[in-house]
């Protein structure tokens, strides 16, 4: 087995298994606000006395977040592209609601290495291709 067809069976199996989408299978829907965005990549800016502007690739800015809890959570809400994001109506939650999504994100990486390492001994491109099976599934890790 090669490497890409190594990231095509995880594609696959990934796909196949569905994707936990951020932050519906977090989070009763009934519970956020919509927040309309550019149908832009979002990414956190700078940090400004506590707070992180939220800006698209091309450096607009979009939203000022009052934590990195709710700047990632932002973000990660934001991935679809459709032109609106979410965000809790209770703010509370935010942070343990973005831990969740990273335990998620964390086990799902953890997979792939163990994986890669079975498949490929020296493990040297471990990252790369984790890297790039997450860039395929649209997923970022903050």
């Amino acid at each position: 087995m090669n490497e890409n067809l190594f990231i095509e069976n995880w594609l696959i199996k990934v796909q196949s298994s569905g994707i936990r989408k951020f932050p519906h299978h977090f989070i009763d829907e009934s519970q956020l606000d919509n927040i309309s965005i550019p149908i832009k990549t979002l990414v956190i800016g700078q940090e400004f006395f506590g707070a992180y502007e939220i800006i698209t690739t091309d450096g607009e800015s979009v939203y000022h977040a009052s934590n990195y809890d709710e700047a990632r959570f932002i973000v990660y809400s934001s991935k679809e592209r459709n032109g609106k994001t979410f965000i809790p109506k209770g703010r509370s939650i935010i942070k343990s609601l973005v831990d969740s999504y990273n335990n998620y994100l964390d086990d799902l990486l953890a997979q792939i290495k163990n994986d890669y390492k079975k498949n490929f001994q020296d493990g040297k491109n471990v990252h790369a291709v984790s890297n790039e099976i997450f860039k395929k599934l649209n997923l970022i890790r903050y």
